[in-house]
């Protein structure tokens, strides 16, 4: 038995780097950032850089102080979604890590 919570044990059993993607997609926002220096811990140990890129972006999106309309700059919002599209690509198999989409 581990000291982790079963969803952060999850991340640290997944078998590639398209279950990683997919838990990065689908785990709640609250767990990254209530455990981001575990995942992040996790996903280097993993090499998994393209997760590393939207757990960053994502971190940084839910960090950032929001303008009027309660948004992010869109420069934060611009590198979110970027990120997140590389992510998607990774979880539904159609790329390998470090592919130039």
């Amino acid at each position: 038995m581990t000291s982790m919570l079963p969803i952060i044990e999850e991340l640290a059993d997944a078998p590639d780097h398209k279950a990683r993607a997919r838990w990065l997609l689908e785990v709640p926002l609250a767990v990254i950032i209530r455990d981001q220096v575990t995942i992040h811990r996790l996903l280097s140990a993993a090499g998994f850089h393209e997760g590393l890129a939207y757990f960053t972006a994502e971190i940084s999106a839910l960090s950032a102080t929001r303008g009027r309309d309660g948004l992010a700059p869109n420069t934060i919002r611009m590198t979110r979604e970027h990120a997140r599209i590389g992510i998607q690509v990774i979880a539904r198999g159609g790329a390998e890590e470090g592919t130039v989409l």
